[in-house]
C-alpha cells in the first residue's frame, strides 16, 4: 500500500487540522470599511471644495438666468406680437429666438461640462489623499482588507469594522 500510514493519532490530528483551519484563518483576517463619500463630505478639505463648488454653480445659474429671461422675452414679444408684424419682421425675431435658443442650449451643455470637471479637480485630489491615508491606516491597524461602503455591495458589516472616523482624523489633523 502506498501513501502516507495514518494511525488514529495521525486521524485525529489531521480532523483536528481541518476542524480548526477556518479559525486560524480568521483569526489573521481583519477587514474594515471605509464611507468615501461620508469622508469626503465630512472632511475640512471636502467641505471647503464643496462650498467652492457651490460657489461655482451659483455664478454659471447666474449667467444662464439672465440668456434665459432674455429668451422668455423674445418669446413673449413673439407670442403677443407676432401676427400683428411684418413678415419680414417676424421672421428676423423668429431667427433671433432660435439663435438664442440655441446659443442657451450649448451654454447650459457648457455649463454642464464645466461643472463636472471642476467637481473632478476638487475632489479627485480629496480622493487620492484618503486613499493614501485609508492605505497608512490599513498597514497601522493590520487590516487585512479595506472595502469601500458606498460601491460595493456590502450587505452587512459591523459598525465596530468601519474606519472612516479613523481615517477623517488623520486627514484633518494634516489640514
Amino acid at each position: 500500500m502506498t501513501g502516507f500510514p495514518v494511525g488514529r493519532a495521525g486521524l485525529a490530528a489531521a480532523l483536528l487540522l481541518i476542524l480548526c483551519a477556518p479559525a486560524i484563518a480568521q483569526a489573521e483576517l481583519k477587514i474594515g470599511y471605509v464611507d468615501l463619500q461620508r469622508a469626503l463630505n465630512e472632511s475640512g478639505a471636502g467641505k471647503k471644495a464643496k462650498e467652492d463648488f457651490r460657489g461655482q454653480v451659483d455664478r454659471l445659474e447666474g449667467q444662464l438666468k439672465g440668456k434665459k429671461e432674455e429668451l422668455d422675452r423674445l418669446k413673449s414679444e413673439l407670442e403677443t406680437k407676432g401676427t400683428v408684424m411684418a413678415d419680414g419682421q417676424r421672421r428676423k425675431l423668429e431667427t433671433e429666438f432660435e439663435q438664442k435658443r440655441l446659443d442657451l442650449k450649448r451654454r447650459f451643455e457648457d455649463s454642464q461640462a464645466e461643472l463636472q470637471k471642476k467637481d473632478q479637480e476638487l475632489t479627485g485630489k480629496i480622493i487620492q489623499d484618503l486613499q493614501g491615508i485609508i492605505k497608512e491606516v490599513g498597514d497601522r491597524d493590520g487590516y487585512t482588507l479595506i472595502l469601500e461602503l458606498g460601491s460595493s455591495p456590502v450587505l452587512y458589516f459591523k459598525k465596530s469594522a468601519e474606519i472612516t472616523d479613523d481615517v477623517l482624523a488623520v486627514y484633518n489633523g494634516r489640514r
